[in-house]
């Protein structure tokens, strides 16, 4: 005694979000009336079953059943065949109840959404954005991207413009756009764009909306100094011509037409009292050297050929004393000795680096990605670049060796961007450590990923202490 199972139909396709049935016949083939229990086992039993659910069959004949199909429209129910079961259990016969497997073709479906990343971007030059392609249907989706804008003053460049995102998981693709014209002076001007994904095979469409504020080149705050400045020169060289330069010039013809012929400064003094022959000649006036000796200011004979006063000499010894206190000294002003260095002969430069994770999934946090900060530097962090391109879920967490500085959910972000004010200290020898939690790993191109992948970008400034 027992039972037979027939399937009726063959190449049956389940639509997700459609109800779809398959017909099979139950064969009594026992010598007394039977009753059986029908039902779907496998992993697919949540979304086929079996109706009726049990059947009373008499000898040699057969009951007819249905079996329906209800898959859900989701990313969870991969597109393709699915196996399943139905198991016929006879009451009268425990042994010759049987178990037939059969397979179904689930339906693909096609759902996406575009996110454009910032939504509104400012720059002179260009303009950095991200489109976020999102897969929600149940198979691979192959994307052509275009960009677009209404008034054609924009260049759109993708580093990608065709991609293939797995089931349930999301594409990043950088968008650099960039004015035809450059806006010189002025007021910013918005041009707006559109960014057009086409997907899946029935050519599906979804669009984000994009603006790119272009600012001028020269600022306002610029320009307002440029004028300033140029009002300044301008009224100096009015002031120039009209006062500085007559007062200037009188002065010298003033000083030109002096009987005396005295050098400004000069000082003055009886004949001969600078008339000796001395190392260095000159008055209190000034520093100047004369061949004889005499003072410039006073000393010497009256007339060149009468000869000089017998304390002639103590002129030069007041030319020199004069000379001295008048500018002549050899040592440079005080102020104007070179700089030294710092007391330790360091310094610091600009400096930055990159740590990825690579974490398996785990209840515990992975700390395998750290840099270490070399010896004899402190590294001061300024700005982190945070990065989740895969999708990845769990939290990541900032480190100081095992002090906790920040935390945050992989599954908020794609791209992060952190600037600090006070910028982190790291000392020599101290670890900046990525501490991943890996929940669920996400993969690009993939249909799962084995590991969680985010990464960090740090940059700031490394003091260097030379020994």
């Amino acid at each position: 005694m027992g039972a037979i199972v027939l399937l009726l139909e063959d190449n049956v396709t389940a639509i997700p979000g459609e109800e779809s049935r398959q017909t099979v016949q139950i064969v009594n083939t026992g010598s007394v009336v039977d009753h059986f229990r029908l039902d779907i086992v496998g992993d697919a039993k949540d979304w086929i079953s079996v109706e009726p659910t049990e059947a009373n069959v008499f000898p040699d004949q057969c009951v007819a059943a249905e079996i329906v199909f209800k898959p859900a429209k989701s990313t969870a129910l991969a597109a393709g065949e699915a196996r399943f079961a139905l198991r016929v259990m006879s009451s009268e016969d425990i042994e010759g109840s049987v178990v037939e497997e059969a397979t179904v073709a689930v339906g693909a479906f096609t759902d996406f959404a575009v996110t454009l990343r910032p939504g509104t971007g400012r720059g002179r030059f260009s303009g950095r954005y991200h489109v976020v392609v999102d897969n929600h249907g149940n198979a691979p989706l192959a994307a052509r991207l275009f960009a677009s804008d209404p008034d054609a003053a924009l260049r759109k460049a993708f580093k990608h413009d065709e991609v293939e995102v797995a089931r349930g998981k999301g594409v990043v693709v950088p968008l650099r756009v960039r004015p035809r014209r450059l806006l010189w002076r002025g007021a910013d001007v918005s041009l707006p764009f559109q960014v057009l994904v086409v997907g899946g095979e029935d050519d599906q469409e979804r669009t984000a909306e994009g603006t790119l504020v272009k600012a001028a080149v020269v600022s306002a705050g610029a320009s307002a100094f440029v004028l300033a400045l140029a009002a300044a020169i301008m009224a100096f060289m009015a002031l120039w011509f009209l006062v500085l330069q007559p007062t200037v010039e009188s002065e010298a013809r003033k000083q030109a037409n002096d009987p005396s012929g005295q050098e400004p400064g000069g000082g003055g003094g009886s004949p001969g009292a600078g008339g000796g022959k001395g190392p260095k000649g000159g008055t209190t006036g000034g520093a100047s050297e004369a061949p004889s000796g005499g003072g410039a200011g006073g000393g010497g004979s009256p007339h060149p050929d009468e000869p000089p006063p017998p304390d002639g000499g103590k002129g030069g010894e007041q030319g020199d004393t004069g000379g001295k206190s008048g500018g002549g000294g050899e040592n440079p002003p005080e102020g104007e000795s070179g700089g030294s260095g710092g007391a330790d002969g360091g310094g610091s430069r600009a400096a930055g680096f990159r740590i990825e994770a690579d974490a398996t999934a785990s209840e515990d946090f992975n700390t395998a990605a750290r840099y270490t900060v070399p010896d004899g530097t402190t590294m001061y962090i300024s700005d982190i670049f945070f990065e989740n391109t895969a999708g990845d879920t769990g939290i990541v967490r900032l480190q100081r060796d095992d002090d906790v500085l920040m935390q945050l959910g992989l599954d908020s972000y794609r791209d992060l961007d952190r600037h600090f004010n006070k910028p982190l200290e790291f000392k020599a020898g101290e670890n900046v450590v990525l501490a991943v939690r890996c929940n669920v790993p996400g993969g690009q191109g993939t249909d799962a990923g084995s590991s969680c992948t985010p990464a960090a970008f740090f940059s700031g400034r490394a003091a260097i202490r030379k020994p």
